[in-house]
């Protein structure tokens, strides 16, 4: 993937933090930055317990959210339910914050795969199967995030499920901005393009959740090649058409 690639990414990665900062909402606690307990400040603590908090809620929500607790959770991250309201006003608040880490977490491992690679940026079947490989590996190495993503959040909440589906937007506006480039525009009207991109991100998921759900599921490159060779089929077609 090509610099540009990395910096459509980085940007990504930069809105989700901006969509969630992760920063603790201090509900009525003082700041205590300089006070000092066992060789942590206040806050530093916190952010331990917050991170404790959000590996818990993974771990228990990949399980299963309807089941997930905040009991369960806090016995899970070693932390008092007191605790959990510092950082976290509700079981469905901590879902979303283990939403978006999951996603962040998969784009910089995504940019970490792809960095400095060297595939010429005219190389559309190297630079898609590069992309879809480094995706597919980064997401689902560790499959809890996932499910998280794909499954346990979804239909959770209104609220939840508009920042997934903006999220579902955003990933495909990512692939249509690369696709386009790649294949040097012309590649039908953009209202066309968009719908395409987004058939392929949702059937993208729809492969993945089928991937979690299968009791002995295909190794990650023989599905890493399936999903390469869909999207180069739509796109290979799209630039012998023109526009």
């Amino acid at each position: 993937m090509d610099k540009n690639a990395s910096s459509t990414l980085t940007d990504f990665s930069a809105w989700l933090a901006q969509a969630d900062p992760g920063e603790p909402p201090g509900n009525g606690e003082p700041d205590g930055s300089g006070r000092m307990y066992g060789g942590l400040t206040v806050l530093e603590r916190r952010a331990i317990r917050r991170q404790r908090l959000l590996d818990a809620g993974l771990d228990l929500f990949a399980r299963g959210y309807a089941q997930a607790t905040i009991e369960g959770i806090c016995a899970g991250a070693g932390v008092t339910a007191r605790h959990f309201y510092e950082e976290f006003g509700s079981r469905e608040e901590l879902l979303k914050a283990v939403f978006d880490r999951s996603i962040d977490t998969t784009i910089l491992e995504i940019i970490e795969k792809v960095d400095g690679t060297g595939i010429d940026p005219d190389d559309l079947d190297g630079l898609v199967r590069q992309g879809t490989g480094a995706f597919i590996h980064a997401f689902l190495d560790d499959p809890r995030r996932a499910r998280v993503v794909c499954i346990e959040s979804v239909g959770v909440s209104p609220d939840l499920e508009e920042h997934r589906r903006e999220l579902i937007h955003r990933f495909s506006s990512l692939l249509q901005s690369e696709a386009e480039r790649i294949v040097h525009r012309g590649v039908g009207s953009p209202g066309e393009f968009v719908l395409t991109t987004r058939a392929l991100v949702g059937g993208t998921q729809e492969l993945i959740v089928d991937w979690l759900l299968d009791t002995d599921p295909v190794p990650l490159d023989i599905l890493a090649r399936v999903i390469s060779d869909l999207y180069l089929a739509v796109f290979n077609y799209r630039q012998r058409r023109g526009p």
